[in-house]
């Protein structure tokens, strides 16, 4: 009985692939990207209507029907801020493939700046979104910080 209580715990404690590439992909998502989230492969953001691969950490944009990618946002979108824009999460590899359902089914996210990002940055002014519904109590009245 020892024996399988042992090898019980020691199959729970072994580090298995999909656990290191969890916690790889933790640890890789933007400042920029959503809360709530443990594991994202890609980001679609509705505004720019293009996609973030997480782990490759590129844009990735069609261009003359062909996805490119793309280290920086593409000259158009430089002043675009990501801490803002709408991301749409994907767990599966290559969503761009179905970039046509993507597009219809989420262009009523184009906007919407409700959404927190994971916001660990050193730099203060991403600690807090002003105006954010998070930002507020039950009743829509901003809450007060106790020191």
């Amino acid at each position: 009985m020892k024996q399988i209580l042992f090898i019980f715990l020691l199959c729970l404690a072994w580090p298995s692939e999909n656990n290191a590439q969890l916690n790889v992909n933790i640890s890789s998502q933007p400042v920029w990207g959503p809360t709530g989230y443990d594991y994202a492969r890609y980001y679609y953001l509705p505004d720019l209507d293009m996609y973030y691969d997480v782990n490759r950490r590129e844009f990735v944009y069609n261009e003359n029907n062909q996805w490119l990618y793309i280290n920086h946002l593409p000259d158009r979108y430089r002043n675009y801020d990501l801490f803002k824009g709408y991301k749409v999460v994907f767990k599966e590899d290559r969503p761009f493939e179905n970039h046509a359902i993507h597009f219809v089914k989420y262009k009523k996210l184009k906007n919407n700046h409700q959404q927190l990002a994971i916001i660990y940055s050193k730099d203060k002014k991403y600690h807090q979104i002003k105006g954010h519904p998070s930002n507020k109590d039950n009743n829509g009245n901003k809450k007060n910080k106790k020191n």
